[in-house]
């Protein structure tokens, strides 16, 4: 008996093109829409381990851990810095009760919240324990940026007793500004084109300046004296000329 032998056939030349002329519309639809949520996803990412890095610290004062803590913000050309450092309560008190001590007397030169002196926190000295050095926070945030390029910081103690700020952060008129903006990284250098206005005492938000395209996932991470950390986006708003500013919501805690 004679076996009919199958005819198989593999895809010929245009099968094949129409394939990847498919494949290729659907990449090119699909991959800005990939592309805005990576680049959202990472502001989202970047504020929450912010606010999660404050409220840590600030925490290691209620234990008992520090007496003083700061949260020391370094923005440079690639990515930002934070950094935790603390302050027993041994140091502290040795302060207080020292009555030459500056920090009874604090000034511009001789901040309670001090960014400019290696020797100042006692989790940068050589001499700090494993429970010290294991109690502070770090983090190298690539994908994000911020308002300012200065270093800066802000500081909390129990029960918000000493509550300051330095650099960006500290305004002659109202002290501590209780918020830093975020927004993505768009290119080497790149900062947050927002600014905050100063009214009855009070720093505010500001959506960025009317007329500019918002595509850089505006956020918020804010903090009170007594170590309460929330986060806050800014929802776009246009007219028939386009983006014309937005409002600032709290975003839910999970």
């Amino acid at each position: 008996m004679q076996v009919q032998v199958k005819n198989i056939k593999g895809f010929n030349l245009l099968e094949l093109i129409v394939v990847l002329v498919i494949v290729g519309i659907i990449s090119a639809v699909a991959y800005p829409n990939f592309s805005e949520w990576r680049k959202e996803r990472e502001v989202r990412q970047g504020i929450a381990k912010i606010q999660s890095l404050i409220k840590n610290i600030h925490i290691q004062t209620e234990r008992g851990t520090f007496a003083f803590v700061q949260v020391l913000i370094e923005p440079t050309n690639t990515h930002i810095a934070i950094q935790s450092k603390g302050m027993t309560m041994q140091t502290l008190a040795s302060k207080i009760n020292d009555g030459s001590s500056t920090w009874n007397n604090p000034t511009d030169t001789n901040p309670r919240c001090n960014i400019e002196d290696s020797n100042y926190w006692d989790t940068d000295t050589a001499t700090a324990g494993d429970d010290i050095k294991n109690s502070v926070y770090s983090l190298n945030l690539e994908g994000i940026t911020t308002s300012f390029e200065e270093k800066s910081a802000v500081c909390f103690s129990r029960n918000g007793k000493f509550y300051e700020s330095e650099g960006i952060l500290n305004n002659s008129t109202v002290g501590v500004i209780d918020f830093i903006y975020v927004c993505r990284r768009d290119f080497e250098g790149d900062l947050c084109n927002i600014e905050y206005s100063i009214a009855d005492n009070k720093a505010s938000r500001q959506p960025p300046p009317s007329g500019d395209d918002n595509e850089d996932y505006y956020r918020t991470v804010n903090w009170t004296r007594f170590g309460n950390v929330t986060t806050s986006k800014l929802i776009n708003e246009y007219d028939d000329d386009g983006f014309s500013g937005g409002t600032w919501i709290d975003i839910p805690v999970n």
